[in-house]
């Protein structure tokens, strides 16, 4: 009896599916300094076994194409910044928005984990 139970389940149908979703969140302003915008790749896939559907999702790109830029020093700075904001995104192990802000650009951390919050958000419905 047992082994046929294992052998129905060992039959039972497997399926996996990869959607990949390129997600844009909102500017979000940084101060008086101007605004950030946060765009998310990601990853969704969605195992199928019998009955029962796992679905996780992955952030495998991370980009901010919109960041203040309009003085050498906003530049410099947000040079700087951009970079370690987006390994942090890349670095979570769960869909949270909340991460480190980098000193030296406070006003442009908030407003990238505003953009952020709002693209998980988006990511998390499709």
């Amino acid at each position: 009896m047992l082994a046929a139970m294992t052998a129905a389940a060992s039959i039972a149908a497997t399926t996996k599916k990869v959607v990949t979703k390129t997600v844009t969140g909102p500017q979000a302003v940084a101060d008086r300094w101007g605004y950030v915008e946060v765009v998310l790749v990601v990853k969704k896939t969605t195992t199928t076994i019998g009955t029962h559907k796992k679905v996780t999702r992955k952030i495998i790109n991370v980009t901010a194409p919109i960041y203040p830029n309009h003085t050498g020093r906003s530049i410099f700075i947000n040079q700087q910044a951009i970079p370690l904001l987006t390994q942090e995104v890349l670095t979570m192990t769960k869909f949270n928005p909340n991460i480190e802000l980098v000193g030296g650009a406070t006003a442009t951390s908030y407003a990238f984990a505003q953009s952020l919050q709002a693209a998980l958000i988006a990511a998390k419905k499709f």
